[in-house]
């Protein structure tokens, strides 16, 4: 199997070679099974193979390097690696394409239990590699990771029980076993999130009146989100 340092190698040297695409594809399976690290260069690059090589293209690679990138990638990656897949591949796999679409859109509007039920879906997908990767401890964890990283933006204090729900676990010790870098403390009534430029603007705001108000989180829109437990401290 190839390494991230043959790989890095072979896009500097061999970018538009075809010749390469097996070794892309054994990389990509490599990400998926947790043997390195998630790759969207190489990704990217495969599925741009595919693209200009139909003939040579693999649907369910396809899908699981766009599911790789909703999971481990920048918000952007994953609509990067959509735009390359041929509709007529999306629509071939609808299932499966289907539920990835809803769990990106999900995400995207910050639905996150939404979101969850939708990787849900995933899990039971025909497509083998994305079904046993979207089930694994690491990607599930993943994803929580970016959801509690979203919220701790626009809060600094929110209920317990509201923020399990939408990192999909069950007890405050399943939360604290996440060791998330976002989170100051955790105890069974309040998640209180470490400081940020983002969670602590109310307070300035309110400190310094109207001209403060340049790119000011709306916490009314993303408190909707949450129902009536969810609260940002004052």
């Amino acid at each position: 199997m190839p390494s991230s340092s043959e790989i890095k190698a072979k896009l500097s040297s061999d970018r538009f070679n075809p010749s390469i695409i097996p070794d892309l594809e054994s990389f990509l399976i490599d990400q998926a099974s947790n043997k390195t690290d998630y790759d969207f260069e190489a990704n990217r690059t495969l599925v741009k193979f595919y693209q200009f090589f139909p003939s040579k293209a693999n649907a369910e690679y396809q899908l699981l390097a766009a599911t790789l990138a909703l999971i481990y990638g920048h918000e952007l990656d994953v609509g990067a690696i959509l735009c390359l897949i041929p509709e007529s591949v999306k629509s071939a796999s609808n299932a499966a394409f289907a539920s990835l679409v809803a769990a990106v859109e999900n995400r995207d509007a910050c639905l996150f239990a939404n979101l969850f039920d939708a990787l849900d879906g995933m899990e039971k997908s025909e497509v083998t590699s994305v079904a046993s990767f979207v089930k694994s401890s690491k990607a599930k964890n993943a994803i929580r990771a970016s959801v509690l990283e979203t919220l701790s933006l626009a809060y600094k204090t929110a209920s317990t029980a509201a923020v399990l729900k939408h990192v999909h676990l069950s007890s405050e010790a399943d939360l604290k076993a996440l060791n998330s870098t976002v989170i100051d403390n955790v105890d069974s009534a309040t998640v209180t999130f470490c400081d940020n430029a983002d969670n602590t603007k109310r307070v300035k705001n309110s400190q310094d009146g109207a001209a403060a108000n340049l790119n000011q989180l709306d916490y009314a829109t993303i408190g909707s989100l949450f129902g009536r437990n969810m609260v940002a401290a004052e």
